[in-house]
C-alpha cells in the first residue's frame, strides 16, 4: 500500500484503504520485481477525502479510533478471518451476518460509486455459496466444511473459525430457525465453537422469548 501512494496510484482514505480516483478502493495491489530501469513516478501527495467521515460512521465495530487510524483488533475483516479462538463478546453484536471479512467502510465511500465491476471469472462469487446463511454452514459434516470451502479464502479461519462465524451470524440474525443447528454444535469438538453456539442460542432465545417458533 506504501509502495502503491510512491508510486502514484493514490492517496490513504480516512478508511486507512489505498483509493484511486477512478477505480475506488475496489483492487488488488501486487509488485513485479524486474531488473528493467523504470522512470519513477511522483508519489500521490494530495487528499480527496475532503471532510467526508462516511467510512468512520458506518464502522460497526468502531474499529476506526480516529480519521487514518484502525485498530485492527476491531476490524470485522480480522475478527472473522485472522483472530484464533473467541471472539470478544462486546464486538459480537456488530458483526451482524458478516462471516468473512467486511466491506461497509468502502461500500459508504463516495469514490467507490463508479469503480469498474471485475470481469474477471476467477474473481467472481461461486454459485454454490451465493446466500449461504449461518444456519446451513453450521449443519455442514467436516468433510462438507472441506468440500464448500477448502479451495476457496473463505479456507482461512479454519474449520473452527469458519463454525465460529456461522455461530455468530446466526445469533445477530435472530431466526428461531437456525437454533437445531446451533443446538447441535454446543457437543461440538472445538470449545471455541461451542461456545459461539451457546452465545447464538441466548441471542436468539432473547430476541424472541415469549414468541413462538410458528410466529416467526
Amino acid at each position: 500500500r506504501d509502495f502503491a501512494r510512491t508510486a502514484g496510484l493514490g492517496w490513504f482514505g480516512k478508511n486507512t484503504m489505498l483509493i484511486h480516483k477512478k477505480m475506488g478502493s475496489w483492487f488488488f495491489l501486487a509488485g513485479l520485481l524486474t531488473d528493467v530501469v523504470l522512470e519513477a513516478d511522483a508519489a500521490f501527495a494530495k487528499d480527496h477525502c475532503g471532510t467526508c467521515t462516511r467510512c468512520l460512521e458506518a464502522c460497526p465495530t468502531d474499529a476506526f479510533t480516529a480519521p487514518y487510524v484502525l485498530d485492527a483488533r476491531r476490524c470485522i475483516s480480522y475478527l472473522t478471518i485472522e483472530l484464533k479462538g473467541e471472539i470478544p463478546h462486546d464486538l459480537r453484536e456488530g458483526i451482524g451476518e458478516w462471516m468473512f471479512g467486511c466491506d461497509i467502510c468502502q461500500e459508504v465511500c463516495p469514490w467507490n460509486r463508479k469503480g469498474p465491476a471485475t470481469r474477471e471469472e476467477d474473481l467472481l462469487p461461486l454459485d454454490r455459496l451465493r446466500g449461504l446463511q449461518g444456519a446451513e454452514i453450521l449443519e455442514l459434516s467436516e468433510e462438507e466444511v472441506t468440500r464448500q470451502f477448502g479451495e476457496t479464502p473463505l479456507a482461512r479461519p479454519g474449520r473452527e473459525g469458519i463454525l465460529r462465524n456461522a455461530a455468530i451470524a446466526a445469533g445477530n440474525r435472530g431466526d428461531r430457525s437456525a437454533l437445531p443447528a446451533l443446538k447441535m454444535r454446543l457437543e461440538d469438538e472445538s470449545a471455541v465453537v461451542r461456545e459461539a453456539a451457546a452465545w447464538g442460542v441466548s441471542q436468539i432465545e432473547k430476541r424472541t422469548d415469549g414468541i413462538s417458533p410458528t410466529s416467526t
